[in-house]
């Protein structure tokens, strides 16, 4: 399969800094996008460092014949000693304690799809003109709807839904959540941080993406778009078409 990618990321219209990072890894099909948290740029930190620390582990565990089931355990292992090396991090500065950040990525396999995330950072999957949201977000809003003590109905305005219940470098153990799906010519995936989908539908992102030509089109549109609904976060998109 051969994978085209367009990302960006803008700093949105209120913050004074980027915290998110995103990166790609061609060669060994790893597409990655981090959302950090924290004071004194220490969210900037975390982010990057998760994203080096992730990428450099598939790098140096980079192997064709791997299978999904092999890739779903060295991810598992990655986020987790990533999960531990911002906690060293933080606990070596004094500036950086409190510091975490979402996670989520996705790495091609054969003719599959293993994705992995940590926080309200999403996957979603665009085939044959239907918007899916591949990831479930690791928040206290998604956490009581998926225990039935919230209406769905109620959710948009729900006071904490930006608080989110699990993250990387927040806690000594780590859970995220992974799997792999199939995939098909003419997929559409993307990876975003929380200040696309705070700002847009996931009916308006549809919208977008249907409308326009390419990758490149459809991630700049998005991010003028919810710059436009507010810009109140950072704003970061990764798109891939599979053919």
């Amino acid at each position: 399969m051969k994978i085209e990618s367009y990302g960006a990321s803008d700093i949105g219209l209120v913050r004074l800094n980027n915290e998110d990072v995103w990166a790609q890894l061609p060669k060994e099909q790893l597409y990655i996008l981090a959302d950090g948290m924290g004071g004194h740029n220490a969210g900037e930190v975390a982010a990057n460092e998760t994203v080096l620390l992730i990428c450099r582990l598939i790098k140096e565990n980079y192997d064709p014949r791997r299978k999904t089931d092999e890739w779903s355990a060295i991810l598992l292992q990655a986020i987790q000693k990533a999960n531990s090396h911002i906690l060293t991090l933080a606990a070596k500065d004094r500036t950086m304690e409190g510091m975490g950040t979402t996670l989520c990525l996705v790495l091609f396999v054969g003719k599959s799809l293993v994705h992995a995330h940590v926080g309200d950072s999403r996957i979603y999957r665009v085939r044959k003109g239907r918007l899916t949201q591949l990831t479930r977000d690791h928040s206290l809003r998604d956490d009581l709807i998926a225990t039935g003590e919230l209406d769905e109905s109620l959710a948009l305005s729900f006071p904490y839904k930006n608080v989110i219940t699990r993250a990387i470098g927040t806690h000594k153990l780590v859970n995220p959540d992974i799997a792999n799906a199939p995939i098909e010519s003419g997929d559409v995936y993307f990876l975003c941080s929380d200040g696309l989908t705070d700002a847009l539908s996931d009916a308006q992102i549809h919208d977008i993406i249907d409308a326009s030509d390419n990758l490149h089109s459809a991630v700049e549109t998005l991010i003028i778009e919810a710059k436009k609904s507010g810009g109140n976060d950072n704003i970061t998109i990764l798109m891939l078409k599979v053919s």
